[in-house]
């Protein structure tokens, strides 16, 4: 049996700084993105080492330049 993964995603919202979600749900609000993947991070290990469930962080890819010392991708040729 496949065990269901609890999704914590960070997600800008304009003018607000960035909201950390759980499972669809908003829990928190950051206005630095390094704090909220930090804020959601530390949920995601927590939860993951009391209830033994796997648990993911993702953000979308497209925001990727707000992160400090971003560089981006290389593109296959």
């Amino acid at each position: 049996m496949v065990s269901p993964v609890v999704e914590y995603v960070v997600t800008r919202k304009r003018g607000e700084g960035w909201n950390v979600v759980r499972n669809g749900a908003p829990i928190g609000r950051r206005y630095v993105l390094v704090s909220a993947l930090e804020f959601a991070t530390h949920l995601a290990e927590r939860e993951a080492v009391r209830s033994g469930q796997s648990t993911r962080v993702v953000m979308d890819r497209e925001e990727t330049h707000c992160l400090p010392s971003y560089r981006p991708w290389r593109q296959a040729a």
